[in-house]
């Protein structure tokens, strides 16, 4: 397999202030592991405005990262591995699965091993579409890593092109469950603010008059202690979307310490209600976002499928501390 090099350039921002700098490397796209991010940091190839740095070194606002790892393979053609799959919905033509948190999706620098594509092989062995890129057989969209829930794969070319443009259409129905830090301002509505990568940060995503398109439609479900739970419909699929438009509107994601969803937001949380927003937030130990249901137009069948993905159990105890978990024996209401 041939070799490149893997080049990564970012400023940190103000909200990332006090990260490991292994961690924060960690979101980046195609990022190594954190394990080999050390081995890199230790040999130099991570520098911090221009000089080298201790592997548990604090990151400050305004340090200028760079990165380079000669070791970086090229992506190629992934190899199977017997790895856990759930299978919520499968026919001839595709199916979908139920994703968990921490999870990439498909292999990419630093992470050639690991992934749903890998795990995918093993179990459907060469009943996948080619993919997008060889690295992505059978992948027709994608979820964030820490983002749990239902992952749509199509088995065919033909599925996979029909679903592609179904996506394209936006004539898939994607729901997410998600607990905000805040309340939004109106009990329902749509968020409508294009989103391009940033310039300060290229791990992030932010507003853009330029950027592409970006529409998230939500309604508010509940709101106890300042957590708010929230039904998300996004009407496009762009990077980190219901992430930073959350942020945006000053309702982040809990556990979101990329978008400002960390520790340090509950300070704006009322003093009386801060115990139990520190509890919810002890429930989860990555972004509180879970893809819950999915609804699409098979290319085939002539029938509309949806899917719907089960709690995992960091939102289960969520619901419980909010009082909602009863509102999850049937459908959304």
């Amino acid at each position: 397999m041939s070799m490149q090099p893997a080049a990564f350039e970012g400023t940190v921002p103000p909200e990332s202030e006090g990260e490991r700098l292994d961690v924060w490397l960690s979101r980046a796209e195609g990022s190594p592991t954190r394990s080999h991010l050390q081995k890199l940091i230790v040999a130099g190839s991570v520098l911090v405005n221009g000089l080298s740095v201790r592997k548990n070194y604090r990151i400050a606002g305004g340090d200028r990262i760079s990165m380079t790892d000669t070791d970086a393979e090229a992506p190629g053609e992934p190899t199977p591995e017997n790895l856990p799959l759930s299978v919520l919905y499968e026919d001839d033509y595709c199916l979908a699965i139920d994703k968990p948190a921490g999870i990439v999706v498909h292999p990419g620098n630093g992470n050639r091993t690991g992934t749903i594509v890998n795990a995918l092989l093993y179990h459907m062995g060469k009943k996948l579409s080619d993919g997008s890129l060889p690295e992505r057989p059978g992948i027709v969209h994608r979820l964030d890593k820490e983002t749990s829930g239902v992952l749509l794969v199509a088995k065919t070319n033909g599925a996979h092109a029909a679903l592609a443009a179904a996506f394209a259409a936006r004539s898939v129905k994607k729901e997410y469950l998600g607990f905000c830090i805040g309340l939004p301002s109106d009990a329902e509505g749509v968020i409508d603010i294009p989103l391009a990568r940033s310039r300060k940060d290229p791990v992030k995503r932010a507003a853009d008059p330029h950027g592409k398109s970006a529409t998230t439609e939500f309604r508010t479900l509940s709101a106890k202690s300042g957590i708010s739970l929230v039904l998300f419909m996004p009407r496009t699929g762009r990077t980190h979307q219901i992430r930073v438009h959350c942020s945006s509107r000053g309702f982040p994601i809990l556990g979101d310490t990329l978008y400002g969803g960390g520790s340090g937001r509950l300070l704006q949380v009322a003093p009386l209600d801060r115990p139990l927003a520190v509890k919810m937030l002890g429930c989860f130990d990555r972004h509180a976002l879970h893809a819950w249901k999915i609804t699409f137009p098979h290319p085939f069948l002539e029938k509309s499928v949806t899917v719907t993905a089960p709690l995992p159990e960091d939102f289960r105890r969520g619901l419980l501390l909010m009082g909602e978990i009863d509102r999850f024996s049937g459908d959304v209401s």
